[in-house]
């Protein structure tokens, strides 16, 4: 039965993490059959204080959430000190919150929240990557099949540069001008769209982080039990 679920995640462009709940519940992506999906940007100071992790449940609990997604960025091996700090606090933070609801009385509400923390590794273009030709899909070439990798340990710059290389490939096939000039700094804005094209069955063998966050969303799982796991070397 479909039910509500709330993501909250850093991103500003963050139309793709819906589609991608949508795919992991195996619900089409233009109609409302029953389940609310909603999208929230937030801080990192939101996503690394327990505190501030108790409200964001709290409150979507009050709006009928009935699983609660929290994405961060993990940014990569080579992010900075403060990436990696927050990092950690995220995961102390998160289970915090486990731990305050393992304490609740049965008939509190927030008992039966699912609660799922996730680090995206190593950025939602890493995610993305992990579907090569749904990219040159997005562009309008659908002969054009780039091979897939594991994307889980690319670095965020070069995730986007690997997504403009396959839309300025497409550009330079298909004669289309605006395509060849596509650089990395732009594909942020191509998310939605690489998103609706996604294949998320064979993306998720590309990205372990992929993986984990449909695994939780498709078989309504509670991340304070099957918690995040560590990346594959």
């Amino acid at each position: 039965m479909p039910r509500n679920v709330m993501v909250f995640v850093e991103d500003e462009l963050n139309d793709a993490y819906e589609i991608l709940v949508r795919k992991a519940m195996g619900l089409p992506l233009d109609i409302n059959p029953g389940a609310r999906i909603r999208v929230v940007r937030v801080t990192q100071d939101e996503l690394t204080d327990y505190n501030n992790l108790l409200d964001l449940s709290q409150r979507a609990l009050r709006s009928g959430a009935q699983q609660v997604v929290f994405c961060m960025d993990h940014e990569g091996p080579g992010a900075d000190s403060g990436r990696v700090q927050a990092r950690r606090q995220f995961q102390e933070a998160f289970r915090g919150l486990c731990d305050h609801i393992e304490r609740l009385s049965p008939n509190d509400p927030l008992k039966n929240m699912l609660l799922v923390r996730v680090e995206v590794h190593t950025c939602l273009e890493s995610w993305l990557l992990s579907d090569p030709p749904a990219i040159a899909r997005a562009a309008g070439d659908y002969s054009y099949i780039p091979p897939a990798r594991q994307t889980h340990l690319l670095p965020p710059h070069q995730a986007r540069q690997n997504i403009a290389h396959i839309l300025n490939e497409v550009g330079r096939r298909r004669s289309k001008r605006h395509l060849r000039r596509i650089s990395a700094s732009a594909v942020r804005s191509w998310g939605h769209r690489i998103a609706r094209e996604m294949d998320i069955v064979n993306a998720r063998r590309y990205n372990f982080s992929l993986d984990y966050f449909c695994a939780m969303i498709e078989t309504n799982q509670n991340g304070c039990e099957q918690t995040f796991p560590d990346p594959p070397e």
